[in-house]
């Protein structure tokens, strides 16, 4: 006969070993009956099965009383609010590629200087083999003159042939100029593929840089907006096109600097909103200002996100998050693109590093404040967030999860009727623990 387990042994058992813990009731409850009081020993082997009054009862019990401790856990983790995870791109689904280019916005070479000396050279020689050339076509004129005035019969000949050399060439340039026609135009249609031999120079960029701020509608906005695309995707691959037209960190964040910094200034300007007012802007978002400038801004707010969704280094990432944070309202009139970068936001909230959670925060505020149709989705991302963060208590974790909490009850602040709301669902599933708890313990179960 087995051994019995000691007060322990069997506390351990059931804490850490539930599977075996919960066979061996089973079994227990129907081969090892007590003795009842009227003298009978084990039950019928219709008690075995459970069928029986005694034995159905005692297993039930038993397995009433072995799920509570997994009710517990379950109901712990129902704090947490149901996260709707069917997020949709579709704000942004036709700006993942790169806008078209003025073929009249030039690139640049840090070079230029040693380059305009040698095409001074380059120059001179060809001016003397041009001069050259000139003097032999002369004498080559004069020779043929004293022949044709010497044989008249040559003369017509050379006429005749010659009426019919132009009317052939005439007709080999127009359809010369057809099939350049046709080329152009195929050239024209795929231009939104910039060639890979374009390298974006640290010139090239301070020039764009210069005239979109002169003329916010200069072309180069486009193919200053191509060059973020190009920088919001650098390094991720070794042969991607970001990496053959960037070739330095230097016009990575010379790219990345310019277009977070003056994006907005840039935008308004475009849509003649002079002031800082938010309204204004959110007003625009139908108008014909907004739509002829739509793609520029979904560009934009699209390489954004891939921009802090691929950063590790937490003090780019702050950097970013300040600077985009003006961007908010462009943000705004998108929701589903919101919810995605709202879900980037909480992570980077949550990740324990102080400034990054801090620019984090500032920026879930503004977008939560400025799209109450995603209040709901921030208010449960970081509601979760929180308690993520404090399953695990400690000297090291325990400012970052008070700093959380203060945050916490700021968004909830913004609008008193759903943080109410929550509040009540929170404090129903907290008193279905507790009460469970105290039932659980008053079965000596722990």
């Amino acid at each position: 006969m087995a051994k019995k387990l000691g007060k322990k042994a069997r506390k351990f058992a059931h804490k850490h070993l539930q599977g075996g813990a919960k066979r061996s009731r089973k079994l227990r409850s129907q081969f090892n009956r007590r003795t009842r009081k009227d003298g009978k020993g084990r039950e019928d082997d219709n008690r075995l099965d459970g069928d029986g009054d005694g034995g159905g009862e005692e297993t039930r019990r038993n397995d009433a009383i072995m799920n509570m401790n997994d009710d517990v856990a379950t109901l712990a983790n129902c704090l947490e609010f149901p996260e709707d995870e069917n997020e949709l791109d579709g704000d942004l689904s036709d700006s993942d590629g790169y806008l078209s280019e003025d073929p009249e916005c030039m690139y640049y070479s840090d070079s230029d200087d040693d380059n305009v000396l040698k095409e001074c050279i380059v120059q001179d020689d060809l001016g003397e083999q041009n001069n050259e050339m000139r003097l032999a076509v002369k004498k080559q004129k004069k020779k043929l003159k004293k022949l044709l005035d010497k044989d008249p019969k040559f003369a017509n000949f050379l006429e005749k042939w010659q009426l019919e050399l132009v009317n052939y060439e005439s007709k080999e340039d127009s359809d010369e100029e057809d099939e350049m026609d046709s080329v152009e135009n195929g050239v024209d249609s795929g231009d939104k593929d910039p060639p890979s031999d374009k390298i974006l120079t640290s010139k090239t960029i301070s020039e764009w840089c210069q005239l979109v701020l002169d003329e916010p509608k200069a072309p180069a906005l486009r193919n200053l907006l191509n060059a973020f695309r190009d920088a919001c995707q650098f390094g991720l691959k070794s042969n991607s096109l970001s990496m053959q037209r960037l070739q330095s960190t230097e016009v990575f964040y010379q790219i990345i600097s310019f277009v977070l910094s003056k994006a907005d200034n840039i935008f308004r300007a475009l849509l003649e909103i002079s002031d800082d007012d938010k309204g204004k802007l959110m007003n625009q978002r139908n108008g014909k200002k907004w739509q002829d400038i739509e793609l520029l801004i979904k560009s934009y707010l699209w390489n954004s996100l891939d921009l802090i969704s691929q950063l590790t280094d937490n003090q780019i990432l702050t950097y970013v998050l300040t600077q985009l944070r003006t961007s908010a309202v462009y943000f705004s009139a998108y929701p589903s693109t919101s919810r995605r970068l709202l879900k980037i936001l909480v992570r980077l909230w949550a990740s324990g590093d102080q400034n990054l959670s801090l620019s984090s925060f500032l920026m879930i505020r503004e977008v939560a404040s400025l799209l109450p149709d995603c209040l709901d989705f921030c208010l449960t991302k970081t509601y979760n967030a929180y308690l993520s963060s404090s399953k695990i208590v400690d000297n090291r974790n325990i400012e970052n999860i008070d700093f959380i909490l203060n945050c916490l009850v700021e968004l909830y602040s913004l609008d008193i009727q759903k943080a109410g709301e929550r509040a009540v669902i929170s404090v129903g599933q907290l008193s279905a623990i507790l009460r469970q708890a105290s039932k659980t313990k008053g079965k000596k179960i722990f």
